[in-house]
């Protein structure tokens, strides 16, 4: 399990927390939890069901509200946006998911999911709760429940292949429950690149999603510069 040594200036947190979205993803790390999740994503509705990545991909946008910052960056409005989040992913994956969302320890990892697709528990670092935009958390948990339903291993057995399966099948869950892949992937692209043996390079796996999804690497970039522009003017 990845520890992040976290900058004191608050303004850097998110930065900082957000080297381990892909490059040490601790969060691929299946166990037994005693507490099952009070929400459950059901698969028996229609409306619950995963569009295909074409349908995902055209209808993935979310607007800002009136007089609300622009979601795609924003920090979130509160822990239980979070939880809204995570509920409309999980039923985007198609499948029957006892979910529940907490707080970790301020010392611990980004995020981490235990259990299994029955009863799972997904921890957040309690300032990336805070801080992390609501549309990257949206892929942040597609990337966490596509461990669990398409069996893509644990922390301590993955692969870059692994990881980047989880990340295509995590992004076309958030892209079915309305979410903007372009925006995660240049919010993510502002970080610096990272390597490692299990999960291969950051930036690498930004463009091979992008690919994937057949998302212009321009568009990315101009993603990426709205995100460091609104991380500027915090």
């Amino acid at each position: 399990m990845l520890k992040i040594a976290l900058p004191v200036h608050p303004l850097a947190l998110p930065r900082a927390l957000a080297l381990a979205v892909f490059a040490a993803c601790s969060s691929c790390s299946t166990g037994t939890v005693t507490d099952p999740g009070p929400a459950r994503a059901s698969a028996e509705s229609p409306g619950n069901q995963a569009a295909s990545t074409t349908a995902a991909t055209r209808t993935a946008s979310r607007r800002p509200q009136a007089g609300r910052p622009d979601p795609r960056y924003r920090p979130p409005t509160g822990f239980s946006e979070l939880e809204a989040v995570a509920g409309e992913v999980a039923r985007a994956t198609g499948r029957d998911i006892g979910w529940k969302l907490q707080r970790g320890s301020p010392q611990g990892p980004l995020v981490t999911i235990r259990g299994n697709l029955d009863r799972c528990t997904i921890t957040l670092h309690p300032v990336a709760a805070r801080k992390i935009p609501p549309n990257t958390w949206a892929f942040l948990f597609g990337h966490e429940f596509a461990h669990l339903v398409e069996e893509l291993g644990t922390h301590s057995a993955t692969t870059p292949a692994n990881e980047l399966q989880a990340d295509i099948a995590g992004a076309r869950y958030a892209m079915a429950a309305g979410y903007r892949v372009e925006a995660f992937l240049g919010w993510v692209l502002t970080e610096p690149n990272q390597r490692s043996q299990s999960h291969g390079s950051l930036h690498q796996r930004v463009q091979a999603i992008a690919t994937h999804y057949g998302i212009p690497r321009s568009v990315v970039q101009a993603e990426a510069g709205r995100a460091s522009k609104y991380r500027a003017a915090r």
